[in-house]
């Protein structure tokens, strides 16, 4: 009886396999996943018998190959024959040992169980349930599987990993060839271009204790829908700015070409920084939500990308807000800032469209730093800082590893921050806010060199256009010497901005621009058609006199 019942099975299977893998293209439920069965015709099947050496049973290329039992490979090893397709029923499943695949086509309910994996997968896109990783916490802190399955399956499939599950991880995944990771239930059509309560929460991805790095990136890397957790409480409580045991969610080796080309649909939470990118290409960063990390985003030397319906929030550790006093304002307490609570930092990158994000409860909600040039941000919702919305930092030091490279005085491009624009964009306060401007310019003459004495003497901030933007406070209470414009200058004397059709009449602050002392060198500040509260100018000055000029 029981063999009819195989035999009865194996027909069927026959006609399927006929119709579906006889070198045809296999679509996924998703279209633009398609994969493909061996490009060479086939020259039949076996049915493997539950009493099979599975090492022995597979010894033929070009064949299809159906598993309906468990079999054990008793800590041996395996080479799947050349260009065949293993077809796996409701109970097939391999366990305990090594499969080298060549040029193998995985199918059916794929269940591999304690195996090392290598060789060339030809499926487009494999499940990373197939191959025994697990989702269970206590299991992976028993066993610390998770990463080497991972890595191996990275290695063996073409270019696609659906991650089905929250799975843990106990060391970094170093991703070291082109590859995308996606969640099942994600698709182009929740890609939104604007941020929304509403969104597309990811529930698929990996998760840490928080004491180490998650992703590294050597090669390049998509995401789309994909959770990254590290230890968020950590970071929501955090009384201190970490000088050591630095943790990334994803992140570019450095200064190398590694690349992040799409991130669409994703939340990465827990970090000290959520995502680094040093210096290689990337395309987009798209309704991804970055929270409770000291830095969320810290984008350096790349260019030409863009930021759309994102989220960055809660990257505010619990650091004692600066006295209002402006003797605080010191260089050392400023390089403090840089390193702390910031939603998003820019380091020397270009053509960056920042538009329809949405940054609140961020010690510092955005900051650009030195060399930054044509930075769009537009239509954007800045609320509730701990410190201030916008910090434009030019202390022009480029700097990698232990090296300090030496720039010439006239590579101005490098050394300006420059066509940065400020449009649209509405600022919200509330009493939940304690920030003491809207933005920031901290312009310096003086950047140090190899030698550390070093002077490149044009530093500045150029062609700053604040331009149409909307305050919306609400605040009951502001400091004494809050303003919309701090400023910090040095020296320099080219350092100009615009600012026109804003509407400021619901600002509660003191005053438009506050110098702060020791500033000694001159802002050209253009103003026309700003709406200001009643009985307020917008020429209205606070602190140090004689390097404000308006036009």
């Amino acid at each position: 009886m029981k063999k009819i019942f195989y035999f009865l099975q194996t027909v069927l299977i026959l006609c399927l396999a006929a119709f579906s893998f006889s070198c045809n293209q296999v679509e996924e439920p998703t279209p633009i996943y398609v994969d493909k069965a061996p490009t060479e015709h086939c020259l039949g099947y076996k049915t493997l018998e539950p009493t099979d050496n599975f090492i022995t049973a597979v010894s033929m290329a070009k064949m299809i190959y159906i598993i309906n039992d468990e079999f054990d490979l008793n800590a041996g090893s395996v080479t799947i024959p050349d260009s065949s397709i293993l077809v796996f029923g409701d109970n097939g499943k391999i366990i305990n040992g090594t499969v080298t695949f060549s040029n193998t086509y995985l199918d059916g309910k794929v269940k591999f169980k304690n195996v090392s994996f290598a060789g060339t997968l030809l499926n487009k896109t494999v499940n990373l349930s197939w191959f025994g990783a697990t989702t269970d916490l206590n299991e992976e802190k028993t066993n610390k599987k998770n990463n080497s399955i991972i890595t191996q399956v990275l290695n063996c499939m073409g270019d696609t990993l659906i991650v089905d599950g929250y799975y843990p991880v106990s060391s970094k995944i170093s991703v070291t060839r082109a590859v995308n990771l996606r969640s099942p239930d994600w698709n182009e059509s929740l890609c939104k271009k604007t941020y929304s309560e509403d969104s597309y929460v990811p529930s698929n991805g990996f998760y840490t204790n928080g004491e180490f790095s998650l992703i590294e990136v050597i090669s390049s890397i998509n995401l789309y829908g994909i959770r990254l957790t590290g230890n968020v409480s950590k970071y929501k409580t955090a009384t201190a700015v970490p000088t050591s045991g630095y943790t990334f969610g994803l992140k570019t080796l450095e200064w190398s070409t590694g690349s992040i080309a799409a991130v669409y649909n994703c939340r990465i939470e827990g970090f000290t920084q959520g995502l680094r990118a040093v210096s290689g290409f990337i395309e987009k960063i798209q309704n991804t939500t970055f929270d409770s990390c000291v830095t969320g985003l810290y984008v350096i030397y790349a260019s030409d990308f863009d930021i759309f319906g994102c989220r960055f929030t809660n990257c505010m550790p619990n650091l004692s807000v600066p006295a209002v006093s402006d003797s605080t304002f010191t260089d050392s307490n400023l390089n403090t800032l840089r390193e702390c609570g910031c939603g998003i930092i820019l380091e020397g990158c270009g053509m960056v469209n920042f538009a329809n994000n949405l940054l609140e409860n961020n010690f510092i909600n955005l900051q650009l730093l030195e060399a930054d040039i044509i930075i769009n941000i537009t239509d954007c919702t800045f609320k509730n800082p701990g410190f201030c919305d916008l910090y434009l930092f030019n202390d022009y030091a480029p700097y990698s590893s232990n090296l300090y490279f030496n720039t010439g005085e006239n590579d101005l491009q490098k050394i300006c921050m420059d066509n940065i624009v400020i449009h649209q964009n509405t600022f919200e306060r509330s009493s939940k806010a304690v920030g003491r401007c809207i933005v920031l310019l901290k312009n310096r003459q003086k950047a140090l060199a190899s030698d550390n004495t070093t002077v490149v003497t044009h530093d500045r901030i150029t062609n700053f256009v604040f331009s149409n933007n909307t305050i919306k406070d609400t605040r009951s209470n502001v400091g004494s010497n809050d303003s919309i414009f701090t400023i910090k200058n040095e020296d320099e004397t080219k350092s100009r901005v615009t600012c026109t059709g804003n509407n400021f009449t619901n600002s509660k602050v003191r005053f438009f621009i506050n110098a702060i002392l020791g500033s000694t060198g001159k802002y050209s500040f253009k103003n026309k058609n700003n709406s200001m509260p009643t009985g307020e100018q917008p020429n209205s000055v606070h602190g140090a006199t004689g390097i404000i000029s308006f036009k």
